[in-house]
């Protein structure tokens, strides 16, 4: 029997996208050891591809919020979507302090040093992974405007916006690969650059709305090559780079890179011609998709707390490990916790009737 969710490629680039990111926290350390390794050479691969994760989050969104009418209602917009999202992540980055506090050796678990931490929440993420939230609750803040922009506008407008942000995004990339500073200045477009919004990700929230409704075919084979050969030159540009540096160094890894455009891009495109799967192949997928948001606030705190416990990621063996535990661990805790009311809503943002 095949699934016939109409959602399905949607979860599908969700579930790949958390399972991306979880990755990319849990390789994180080794990727700063040993650098002149083949463990090193294949987890820079890895985490290569593993870095349209982000961009593809972004996309999805784009995809389906400014593909819904109700995005229009600026009160549904605010109470149904934002306060779920914001919700989760003040419960989140509260036990996140803990948690950090605990995984520190050089401080205590006191009321003092969680309001250290706690009191910056407002202007900037109390844990690495949260970051993400700081820029995705803006853009559902701003998405009725945005509904309306791309509901009324001619076809051309949004393409032009689109042209703008890879303009941006080329500046960006040239400036970080470049050495000269002759150069640098050259690459830099304050034209492009100063247009503030530019300078964020909501390029990739319209991207997503942009190719999801798009009705140009490109061949899977197309889409797959293409995918391959900027994972191929995103590895070997931050090999490059990095052994120039005597560092590891992300510059072809940056989400504002050209190469991480072209590579999220191909790869939702890719997993977007995703019609049917078997059942309960479909059924798993649409399970984790359902609590992956919860996952993505919970995730690093297993990882911080593995580290603590001896679990250290600075070989490829205990990268997958901490891979695998987190992802279990964490989609079984946020399923149990989606099952219970009022603790499905507060850590998972599922509301529960």
């Amino acid at each position: 029997m095949k699934n016939n969710n109409k959602f399905l490629n949607i979860d599908v680039i969700r579930v790949i996208s958390m399972f991306c990111v979880i990755f990319l926290h849990c390789a994180s350390n080794r990727l700063r050891v040993e650098m002149d390794s083949t463990g090193w050479d294949i987890v820079n691969i890895l985490t290569a591809f593993a870095t349209c994760g982000v961009p593809m989050f972004f996309m999805i969104s784009g995809a389906l919020i400014l593909n819904s009418k109700n995005t229009l209602n600026i009160g549904y917009t605010l109470k149904k979507r934002v306060v779920r999202l914001f919700i989760p992540m003040v419960v989140w980055s509260a036990i996140a302090i803990i948690i950090g506090l605990y995984a520190d050796k050089d401080l205590a678990i006191t009321t003092g040093n969680f309001y250290d931490k706690a009191v910056h929440f407002f202007n900037k993420p109390v844990a690495v992974h949260l970051w993400f939230m700081y820029y995705l609750i803006p853009m559902y803040l701003i998405s009725p405007a945005l509904k309306a922009f791309v509901d009324n506008a001619d076809r051309n407008i949004p393409k032009y916006v689109l042209v703008l942000w890879l303009l941006h995004i080329i500046s960006l990339t040239l400036g970080g690969i470049l050495e000269g500073d002759n150069q640098k200045i050259i690459v830099s477009v304050s034209f492009i650059n100063n247009i503030g919004f530019i300078s964020g990700y909501l390029g990739y929230f319209i991207l997503g709305w942009y190719l999801f409704n798009s009705k140009k075919e490109i061949s899977s084979w197309w889409l797959l090559l293409i995918a391959v050969m900027s994972v191929i030159f995103i590895s070997l540009g931050t090999k490059a780079v990095t052994v120039h540096n005597e560092f590891y160094t992300e510059t072809y890894k940056s989400y504002r890179s050209i190469f991480v455009v072209i590579l999220s891009s191909s790869v939702f495109m890719l997993l977007c011609k995703i019609k049917t799967v078997p059942k309960f192949l479909g059924n798993v997928v649409a399970m984790i998709s359902s609590v992956s948001y919860g996952v993505y606030l919970s995730h690093n705190v297993i990882i911080e707390l593995l580290n603590k416990w001896g679990l250290k990621n600075y070989s490829i063996t205990v990268v997958a490990e901490t891979f695998i535990i987190t992802s279990i661990t964490s989609i079984l805790l946020i399923f149990i916790l989606s099952k219970v009311k009022y603790l499905s809503y507060i850590f998972a943002g599922i509301k529960k009737s």
